[in-house]
């Protein structure tokens, strides 16, 4: 059986992530005209070749694609956080920077659960350098 280039869905699927923001697997499935199945694939070459990131947080059972440099367009999936994720979130929104042993035991777990949108000064740190 002959291979086929696979090359342009490929594309089509970082022009469609390009032009709507972080998406989940079931419209980029419905963009490129195929199943969830084959679409998973493209999705799992392309986050290997590092030209996607996938998100820890899941709406439903599903996780968001994004392109590098798209991590504020999560926001709009923030709704699907449970309710102490989605306070701790809006408490991060609304102070841009919380002091870890300043916050309640919920909170902090909360925090370490929602990887998307809060970081550590050690992971900043990272990725400066």
């Amino acid at each position: 059986m002959p291979t086929q280039d696979t090359t342009p869905i490929k594309d089509n699927i970082i022009a469609f992530l390009e032009s709507n923001g972080p998406s989940l697997p079931v419209h980029i499935a419905k963009h490129i005209n195929t199943n969830m199945l084959f679409a998973s694939a493209f999705l799992s070459e392309l986050l290997s070749n590092k030209k996607l990131r996938i998100t820890n947080l899941r709406v439903g059972s599903s996780p968001i694609y994004y392109i590098p440099g798209q991590e504020a367009g999560l926001e709009k999936y923030a709704q699907y956080l449970k309710s102490k994720e989605r306070e701790a979130y809006e408490l991060l929104r609304e102070k841009k920077f919380l002091k870890d042993e300043e916050q309640d035991p919920a909170i902090r777990v909360a925090l370490r659960a929602i990887k998307d949108f809060a970081f550590s000064k050690e992971e900043i740190g990272r990725a400066v350098q």
